[in-house]
């Protein structure tokens, strides 16, 4: 009889321990995942802050040299990397709450460029 009751109190305590040990896992992969999806936002967005700064600067160099077509220009890519960087700050916060689940990668909406 204690034989039974031994392998009875084994049975449930790996039951336990597997039921447990799943859940664990899941919420463990779950984290991980989404700390992967901010990374890939965040690198995103950090790229897309450096090219936003390099045309800054070319903006201001091009109107130093009184060449205001190619001045507009870049303030024109500026206000794009702007809507861009909205867009993925918007994304980051979902993520972070966790409204994004099905996340595949940055997803940037562009409309077609009029000129």
């Amino acid at each position: 009889m204690e034989t039974w009751l031994a392998c009875l109190v084994a049975l449930l305590g790996t039951a336990c321990v597997a039921v447990f040990g799943m859940r664990a896992y899941q919420s463990l992969r779950r984290w991980q995942r989404k700390q992967a999806r901010l990374d890939t936002i965040n690198n995103e967005y950090e790229n897309l802050r450096s090219i936003r700064k390099d045309a800054v600067y070319h903006h201001g160099w091009a109107q130093s040299r009184g060449e205001f077509k190619e001045a507009q220009d870049h303030e024109a890519h500026v206000e794009d990397i702007d809507k861009k960087l909205a867009i993925l700050r918007e994304q980051y916060k979902a993520v972070e709450d966790g409204r994004l689940d099905d996340f595949a990668g940055v997803v940037i909406n562009e409309g077609s460029k009029e000129k």
